[in-house]
């Protein structure tokens, strides 16, 4: 389907004026006054830009606040406060970047009060993602040893996960396969017995049957290497073959479902971070598919999708309209190249 500028915009709009909440009622739902809305955005651009002189970081322009930053960054990646400045930068909307124009004072107050909820959630995300990172590093360590299993009752759960998983569309094939069948309970009586294993039974169910279908479908006694669905699998995301797209949606649908099933029992983080991050599909599904589900997503795409459509707006509106088109596509080819390299440095905070 052709991309629709006029059309995205719409939907843009549309987004935002079901978001609309009364200025009254934005103040009262953070319980806040008039002038203390006003003192929290003062001292939000005051720790902003005291941040900024403390390590150095020029503030004349954003491509030198930016630059400067991200060199930070990569020398010191696990400060909190670099990190506080990259998601004020990442998520500004009009306070900070003074390339954006003027604003009144409710829009200031406004824009303060999204922004800092975007911040609050990104810095949550962050420490989460590295949380599971140390968790998926001892896991890998822990998987060098052999785990002792032994016989279990599990019927229950077993036929429960049958029924579960052969209403996704590429797992058809295990419909009355009694093969498919004793090979998913002897997978599950394996996770059942190690606390370790069990805890991110979601995950490693949904990456076994994704991986081994045919395995799991067609090969008597057989037993997964779960190392092996710890490591990172490739998919071809960028085009459709006229199969592997309808494959990849299906198999989106079984970790879903899986999650749900197991949302009080399991460490729903850490397997979201397994999902999102050990192969593209959960970019797959945000590059191509309608977002209407809130399939896991690595750190990157959180920040690109919280991230406002103005970054990175490197002049004012009056600037740009003077520039002749050579000198246009210059800028905009300095905010593209901008806005990747702040997306790429991601990878230095986790």
């Amino acid at each position: 389907m052709m991309y629709d500028v006029d059309y995205e915009i719409y939907k843009y709009i549309n987004k935002l004026a079901d978001q609309y909440v009364e200025f009254d009622e934005l103040l009262k739902q953070n319980h806040l006054t008039f002038d203390e809305a006003q003192q929290r955005v003062k001292q939000f651009k005051e720790q902003f830009y005291g941040l900024l002189a403390k390590y150095s970081i020029g503030s004349q322009n954003l491509i030198v606040t930016c630059y400067d930053l991200m060199e930070q960054i990569r020398c010191q990646p696990d400060n909190p406060d670099l990190q506080y400045l990259y998601f004020c930068i990442m998520t500004d909307v009009g306070l900070l970047n003074r390339a954006l124009g003027e604003r009144t004072e409710e829009q200031e107050i406004r824009n303060y009060l999204r922004q800092n909820e975007l911040i609050q959630g990104l810095t949550a995300f962050l420490k989460s993602q590295s949380e599971s990172i140390g968790k998926y590093e001892e896991l890998l360590e822990y998987l060098k040893k052999p785990i002792k299993t032994k016989d279990a009752e599990c019927e229950e759960e077993s036929d429960f996960l049958y029924h579960l998983t052969i209403q996704h569309t590429f797992l058809h094939d295990s419909i009355k396969n009694e093969i498919y069948k004793d090979n998913l309970k002897s997978l599950l009586i394996h996770i059942n017995n190690d606390e370790k294993l069990k805890s991110i039974k979601p995950y490693i169910i949904f990456a076994v049957l994704a991986r081994k279908t045919g395995m799991m479908q067609k090969r008597k006694h057989f037993m997964p290497n779960l190392k092996a669905v710890f490591q990172y699998q490739e998919y071809n995301i960028l085009k459709d073959n006229g199969k592997n797209f309808n494959q990849y949606q299906s198999e989106l649908e079984l970790y879903d479902h899986l999650r749900r099933a197991y949302l009080e029992d399991a460490d729903i983080d850490f397997c979201d971070y397994c999902f999102a991050n050990l192969s593209p599909l959960s970019e797959w599904y945000y590059l191509h598919c309608e977002p209407n589900e809130e399939i896991p997503m690595t750190l990157g795409r959180k920040i690109y999708l919280s991230k406002p459509l103005c970054f990175p707006r490197l002049l004012s509106f009056e600037d740009y309209e003077m520039l002749n088109d050579i000198e246009a596509q210059m800028y905009d080819d300095a905010a593209e190249k901008l806005e990747n390299q702040m997306l790429d440095i991601v990878e230095y905070l986790i």
